[in-house]
């Protein structure tokens, strides 16, 4: 354990033990996240003036062997953590349905804003209720959906991308439903002040010019200033207002700083940051995980949040060796060998096609770049399908070579 100030403690910190009796403070347990800075701010009320937490190099550790190649030790503790995220082939199929029917009615809700129409509050709640509820039941099911989709309006699903991953980090974060509803709902309209400006500016192919810029950062101001017209409380639109605030404070609109930044805005960024980078646009094909991920990684503790940066990561998908997991194609496979300068992107035996059919053996490297749009969707639960030995075979002389 390490002893730190509560005026050094920051998100995402394991706060184990106070420096005095429970009884003594008005928290009902001293094991806890911090998960923002109200919590950090009651612990000062309580007079507390050191706690005790679990060792940040740990986890500052991991994550800087990712990207310097030396990622075994957390591939090991993610292999631990492996059985939590499997997805359920039932619960796959039925998140399926639920981002393609909630894509269809953000792209209704922000279209009628667009034309200026009533915004319709009542379906934003809806679909956050329903991502918030599969998200509790699968904290990673409809991010692993979302790398199924082909993105022809970016608005539309960088709207739902940013409400799913959001949810799905505020779970890893050890967030209750009602909070993960809150940024799901927040992910939604995070972007809705972009449909209130001009639309030359909005699609513009090229670099915006500094008074583009600067009217296009109003989208921000815009959307809170719209939604709250619109009967939104705003401790509901924090994620909304601060998603484009840096670490550093160097972001936009109020030049806030970490610490002034709640958990909301710093998960609104990392997700937002992430699918902006990685979605293909009629200009510009997205950025590979990998890459992405790495980029993200130089920009920690200057424009995001390192500790919430790091719970993303295992958010994201780093596969150890005999996951069985389902591609792009929907074939299923089985981690066969990492590549620690590409964690994301392991080499894969295909053995089985979407339909539940034996396949030929196929070894896919996801690392190379000929390899065009396949990817991992997510860990598979091993007892709805039956593996070959001869794929166990196969990945003990693949590894056995190496």
């Amino acid at each position: 354990m390490d002893k730190v100030p509560v005026s050094s403690l920051r998100i995402g910190d394991h706060v184990l033990k106070f420096d005095r009796s429970w009884l003594g403070t008005d928290f009902l347990s001293h094991k806890f996240i911090i998960k923002d800075q109200a919590t950090i701010d009651r612990l000062s009320a309580n007079g507390i003036e050191f706690v005790f937490i679990q060792p940040r190099r740990e986890e500052e550790k991991k994550i800087t062997d990712l990207y310097e190649g030396r990622s075994d030790e957390l591939i090991n503790v993610l292999a631990q953590e492996a059985p939590k995220h499997q997805l359920n082939l039932k619960e796959f199929n039925h998140a399926t349905d639920v981002y393609t029917q909630s894509v269809t009615m953000v792209g209704s809700v922000l279209s009628d804003i667009r034309s200026g129409k009533s915004f319709n509050n009542s379906a934003i709640r809806s679909i956050s209720d329903s991502i918030a509820k599969v998200t509790v039941r699968n904290r990673g099911v409809l991010a692993s959906v979302t790398k199924l989709q082909k993105h022809d309006d970016y608005t539309f699903h960088h709207s739902m991308n940013v409400s799913v991953f959001a949810a799905s980090l505020a779970a890893h974060l050890g967030m209750k439903e009602n909070e993960i509803e809150r940024v799901a709902n927040a992910g939604l309209v995070h972007d809705i002040g972009k449909m209130l400006i001009p639309q030359e500016i909005l699609n513009k192919p090229g670099k915006l010019t500094d008074s583009e810029f600067i009217i296009m950062k109003q989208h921000v101001q815009r959307g809170y200033d719209f939604l709250l017209k619109q009967g939104m409380r705003p401790e509901m639109l924090k994620l909304v207002l601060e998603h484009h605030e840096r670490h550093d404070g160097s972001g936009y609109p109020n030049g806030l700083s970490d610490e002034q930044i709640s958990i909301d805005g710093k998960i609104g960024a990392v997700v937002d940051i992430y699918d902006a980078i990685t979605s293909d646009r009629v200009y510009n094909k997205g950025m590979a995980a990998t890459s992405a991920l790495k980029l993200m990684f130089s920009w920690t503790d200057s424009h995001i949040n390192k500790s919430v940066f790091e719970f993303f990561i295992k958010n994201v998908g780093i596969y150890p060796v005999g996951s069985l997991v389902m591609m792009s194609t929907q074939e299923f496979a089985i981690v066969g060998k990492t590549n620690n300068n590409k964690p994301t992107d392991p080499i894969v035996i295909v053995f089985m096609n979407k339909n539940g059919e034996r396949t030929p053996l196929k070894v896919v490297d996801l690392s190379k770049s000929a390899i065009d749009r396949q990817k991992i969707i997510g860990l598979i639960n091993p007892e709805n399908v039956t593996v070959p030995k001869d794929v166990y075979k196969y990945i003990d002389n693949l590894n056995k070579i190496a």
